[in-house]
């Protein structure tokens, strides 16, 4: 994983673990990582749910929701991620 991918995904891991979710985990993603994209956060977030150490039904759902929101907002090229 890259530094910016990296970078991406622990703020998506942590904000979900704040509870936060949808447009408010979109927002917080921005705002610690400035250099996201739609296709880095669309990365990181399905390799988030391919994470076996993720278990809490509750981040798993809001991370699934933003990985279902930005790989449309992104386009096809980014559906296929190599894990």
């Amino acid at each position: 994983m890259g530094k910016k991918l990296s970078r991406v995904y622990e703020a998506l891991i942590q904000g979900a673990g704040k509870g936060l979710s949808g447009r408010d985990l979109y927002t917080y993603i921005v705002s610690e990582c400035p250099a996201s994209s739609d296709k880095r956060i669309c990365r990181a977030s399905m390799l988030a749910m391919a994470d076996g150490r993720i278990v809490d039904r509750a981040r798993l759902e809001a991370i699934y929701s933003i990985a279902v929101d930005q790989c449309i907002r992104a386009g096809p090229k980014t559906w296929r991620v190599n894990i």
